[in-house]
């Protein structure tokens, strides 16, 4: 298990991009390979159910999210398929009108039974090659078209 960290400047004022963050249900839209995001509130926290198409797989799981506007947004796994760990944050600073974001995910793919190690490695690598800077273009080009 590692943590994949990468580091964007995004044309677009940082409250603006705040709130794309934290627009859970917009996300398939235009987050690649996202297909549903609902979100269930309750108890002063917002948990997020997302099902995403990995090509090879597709994946239900839920994340608590805590907000700190308009500077950080973290989650952690509450329950998924497949997944062990899901832990991440947007750290966001302003910087001459634009948004300096640093996206932060650690993933640990949990290998149920009766599915081969080689299937749970694509989906690993997925998720992390893949997945993760089509995600961050996603988010940079959906700040920067409004």
């Amino acid at each position: 298990m590692s943590v994949v960290t990468k580091q964007v400047l995004i044309g677009s004022p940082l409250e603006r991009f705040y709130d794309i963050v934290v627009d859970y249900e917009r996300y398939p839209e235009f987050v690649p390979g996202m297909r549903r995001c609902t979100v269930r509130e309750g108890g002063g926290e917002k948990q997020v159910e997302y099902e995403l198409d990995l090509g090879v797989r597709r994946i239900r799981y839920v994340l608590r999210h805590e907000e700190q506007r308009p500077r950080r947004v973290t989650w952690s796994l509450v329950s998924g398929e497949m997944l062990k760990v899901s832990n991440g944050s947007w750290e966001l600073a302003e910087e001459k009108g634009k948004t300096r974001a640093i996206y932060s995910v650690e993933i640990q793919i949990a290998r149920p039974p009766l599915v081969p190690q080689a299937l749970v490695d694509r989906v690993s690598d997925e998720l992390t090659r893949v997945q993760l800077p089509r995600t961050i273009e996603a988010f940079k080009a959906r700040a920067e078209q409004r």
